[in-house]
């Protein structure tokens, strides 16, 4: 059976490989995030400082928030805006954590295939998506309050704000769209099946017309490559050489005499009677 490319409108898909390696390499990166969070908050170990310190990532682009300036203000007993005692929890944190869980439990999900949930899950991400891209057009335009720096703060890294709104944008883009699977279809076995039968009643009516393979395009418009080679049904089938697979039955139905061809009689069996016209075939 083979598999066609359609979009996810349809309530029963299944994953291509391609996004079976975009779960994995999300599951990675939502690895990384964890260990990242964990590191930091716990144990300090993003930068070599003595005494570790936890980094507050959302100020790591600022000034003065490199490796050596943070060292100088601690030996010096100043207070540096780029970290803070480590084991403190803020929300910039916990969300990264959130985030770095979601992507690596990802890969465990199994989304409804068919059905109602399906179709659910479908929709649900029609409403997301067209919220997010509404949420992103209108930070663009400064349509909401707080501006960009809201979308921003959202993340726990530092990201500038028109890289916030198209991500916002690409992700809502991509929930209205969906994304392209591969779907198995079970019917396609049949729809071969039946155009193949349709094909065969076709050839069968040019055959009982005439042979000429030219009315095969009164219904569509245009014939087929294969059988436009063929301009009867006898060049088809001299060309495909069919009479070698021929029995002896059927290469008698084959008959090139040209006499008249009536039914026999059922009164006298073909021996002669008033009822035929002493003819032994019916009228």
């Amino acid at each position: 059976m083979t598999p066609i490319i359609v979009d996810t409108n349809k309530a029963e898909f299944i994953l291509t490989p391609n996004m079976g390696l975009l779960k994995k390499v999300s599951a990675i990166f939502g690895f990384a995030l964890i260990i990242i969070a964990i590191a930091n908050v716990e144990f300090g170990a993003l930068m070599s400082l003595d005494p570790p310190q936890k980094l507050i990532l959302a100020n790591l682009a600022n000034d003065g928030c490199n490796e050596l300036d943070i060292q100088r203000d601690l030996n010096s007993g100043s207070m540096n805006a780029c970290v803070t005692a480590m084991g403190v929890w803020d929300a910039a944190d916990v969300l990264m954590l959130v985030e770095g869980c979601a992507m690596f439990l990802a890969i465990f999900l199994r989304w409804p295939r068919k059905g109602r949930w399906a179709a659910r899950v479908r929709r649900l991400s029609i409403i997301a998506g067209g919220l997010l891209c509404t949420l992103a057009l209108a930070d663009r335009f400064d349509l909401i309050p707080g501006g960009s720096a809201q979308l921003a703060e959202l993340l726990p890294f530092p990201a500038p704000a028109i890289a916030v709104q198209l991500a916002f944008f690409s992700i809502g883009i991509f929930l209205l769209r969906g994304p392209k699977y591969v779907i198995d279809d079970p019917n396609a076995e049949k729809k071969s099946a039946g155009e193949l039968r349709r094909l065969h009643s076709e050839l069968d009516r040019v055959y009982a017309t005439g042979g000429a393979l030219g009315s095969l395009s009164s219904k569509k418009g245009k014939i087929s490559k294969g059988v436009a080679k063929y301009t009867t049904v006898k060049d088809l089938w001299i060309h495909q050489g069919l009479s070698e697979y021929e029995d002896e039955f059927e290469a008698g139905l084959r008959d090139d005499s040209g006499g008249p061809v009536a039914r026999t009689c059922h009164l006298c069996s073909g021996q002669g009677c008033a009822g035929c016209n002493f003819s032994g075939a019916a009228a």
